[in-house]
């Protein structure tokens, strides 16, 4: 007599759909964590899929997805100048309008060309106001800690205010230039160059060709009407120029600033003060000059790659804005489209469940402690994309690939993980550690699977090790890699 035995799994099939490192961790640490072949959504591996938890920047896959189906891949964001005066003999007769419509991207390069259009359409002085209109959102408050402490103080670029009519991702540009031998005093030029409005206490010394570089540099907003750079440190003879970005006060009144500037610089006059307003920005009168971004799936590319929680929370705030929600809008009630979202797709990816809720969420950036994700609302997320035809190309090539991206979290790993995987990164400091990654991976057959995975400390243990967290499901995801 035979007893038929059941196939045993190898030992490499058997270590990926354990996840043995996040289980380990899921010992002291929370962990939600999924992986699914799209083909049929067979579930891979899993560890407390249904747990909520902080995402971090895994946020913004969210964001992007619903900005494509809100607008579509090729849609360009327009920035305008307008006027209900009229021009005559190089003369604009009334005020200069800017009017921002949300423009994720719009920077210095976009607004001179604007100017030069400007000019182009026989312009060159106004006799009224320049006025800069925000009301596409209205005004809108700070809603996080980051963001808030900004309108003061800013030692980083990603607390940046948020603005219908900001630019330059609601940061200041400067450069500091080394001296060509030690000793020597270091330059410091502000993007553009005549910019009003900052004081420089610019204190870096030129060290020794091949010392060591080392800068810091913050903003401060102390008088209520003049920012100070205050930068620190020391840079080798002859080092490349130093660029770096901080946080502006008000989005709004920077963009006030760098088009003063530059309507200077450009030899248009204006007659009166500069303004900020928030009103109709649809009854603005004629336009006068225009100019176009690239298109959303271009922006969503470096939105990714650098995870501009700026990027994402302004698409967040013009989705909302093209449903007309009420305004002035806040980002939490904004981010309720995201929540719709992530119902929808859940509903879609796990149909027999049921009606399910959607995650939560505060913001599209996960900058906000608010937002609630778990593994399967990711890879629900990621199912949904997939079956968009005419959407998924551009959502998929958003997404970077380990061996091509820009962070460091994604430079490790074999050459399955370098390569097979596209993945968006998510992590934050406090309260607790958050680290974070989904996306998608090409199986050996050619198809495609999703993955979600998120790491929270614990109030017991909040503060987890690199190697405790993104070592481990870099490890797991190798492993899985090797089996499928």
């Amino acid at each position: 007599m035979f007893m038929a035995l059941a196939p045993v799994a190898s030992a490499a099939q058997t270590s990926a759909t354990d996840l043995p490192n996040l289980r380990a961790l899921s010992q002291h640490a929370q962990v939600t964590a999924m992986v699914v072949r799209l083909r049929d959504m067979k579930t891979i591996a899993q560890i407390n899929p249904d747990s909520r938890l902080r995402p971090a920047s895994v946020s913004k896959l969210f964001a992007a997805s619903a900005a494509l189906q809100q607008f579509g891949p090729a849609h360009r964001f327009v920035s305008r100048f307008t006027s209900h005066g009229a021009v005559r003999g190089g003369t604009l007769n009334g005020n200069l309008v800017f009017v921002g419509k949300g423009d994720p991207s719009l920077d210095n390069r976009h607004l001179h060309e604007l100017v030069e259009r400007l000019r182009a359409a026989g312009v060159e002085k106004v006799t009224g106001n320049l006025i800069i209109d925000d009301g596409y959102w209205g005004r809108v408050p700070c809603l996080t800690e980051d963001r808030c402490d900004a309108r003061d103080k800013a030692s980083h670029s990603y607390s940046a205010p948020l603005s219908s009519a900001g630019a330059n991702f609601g940061t200041v540009a400067a450069t500091i230039y080394a001296g060509s031998r030690a000793g020597n005093a270091t330059r410091v030029a502000l993007h553009p160059l005549a910019l009003p409005g900052y004081h420089i206490d610019n204190q870096v010394k030129t060290g020794a060709a091949g010392s060591r570089a080392g800068v810091s540099a913050w903003r401060t907003y102390d008088d209520g009407s003049v920012s100070t750079l205050h930068l620190r440190g020391s840079l080798p003879a002859d080092y490349p120029p130093y660029d770096f970005h901080r946080a502006v006060t008000g989005a709004a009144a920077e963009t006030a600033r760098v088009l003063s500037a530059m309507l200077t610089q450009e030899g248009i006059r204006i007659g009166g003060r500069v303004q900020l307003r928030s009103g109709d920005v649809n009854d603005e009168g004629q336009t006068i000059a225009r100019v176009k971004s690239e298109t959303l799936a271009e922006q969503l590319i470096p939105m990714m790659a650098y995870s501009s929680n700026y990027m994402a929370d302004t698409l967040t705030l013009d989705i909302a804005a093209d449903r007309q929600y009420n305004l002035p809008l806040t980002l939490t009630r904004a981010a309720q489209s995201l929540e719709a979202l992530s119902q929808r797709a859940n509903q879609f990816a796990y149909p027999s469940k049921g009606r399910q809720p959607g995650a939560i969420f505060d913001s599209g950036s996960g900058l906000s402690l608010g937002n609630q994700v778990s593994a399967r609302d990711l890879v629900s997320l990621l199912a949904y994309m997939y079956h968009q035809n005419a959407l998924f190309p551009a959502f998929y090539g958003s997404l970077p690939v380990p061996m091509s991206a820009p962070s460091r979290t994604l430079k490790h790993g074999d050459f399955d993980f370098q390569t097979r995987l596209v993945a968006k990164t998510g992590t934050l400091s406090d309260p607790v550690t958050v680290r974070a990654l989904s996306g998608y991976f090409r199986l050996a057959d050619g198809g495609f699977a999703a993955y979600g995975i998120i790491i929270n400390g614990t109030q017991a243990d909040p503060k987890l090790t690199y190697q405790q967290t993104v070592t481990a499901y870099q490890d797991d995801l190798e492993a899985i890699l090797a089996a499928y």
